[in-house]
């Protein structure tokens, strides 16, 4: 398919359904403009120490999971919490399941990443291949 220079793909921000596991998750993408903004600010107060290597691999952690549950993971369906009640989205339970969950946290970066994930609903819209 050739490029098409002056369309935008549009679920970079909207996001589109993901399953990991038993549960749907809407990302956005890491390469949107939200996302790489409050990255940005997140990690700003820390800047001398990243950039000397001194920076406590908890807190570049943290400052992750921040952004990402802010701007890349924007709903949820069919998740629990420990007790098993359906848990509802919302930006600090996105947070934490990041924070908690390590295999969830890189599967939100894998996806997130692939412009692939994206630019096939895009191409779906179209009717195209």
């Amino acid at each position: 398919m050739a490029l098409i220079f002056d369309q935008k793909l549009k679920s970079i921000d909207s996001g589109v359904w993901a399953k990991f596991e038993d549960s749907e998750f809407l990302l956005a993408s890491a390469n949107n403009l939200k996302f790489q903004r409050e990255l940005a600010r997140l990690q700003a107060p820390h800047r001398r120490k990243s950039d000397r290597g001194q920076l406590d691999p908890a807190i570049m952690k943290d400052i992750l999971c921040e952004a990402m549950s802010k701007t890349i993971v924007l709903d949820w369906k069919n998740v629990q919490s420990t007790d098993g009640a359906q848990a509802a989205y919302s930006q600090e339970n996105a947070y934490l399941a990041l924070k908690n969950s390590d295999e969830f946290r890189e599967f939100v970066q894998d996806y997130s990443t692939d412009l692939q994930n994206f630019k096939a609903l895009e191409r779906e819209a179209l009717g195209k291949s």
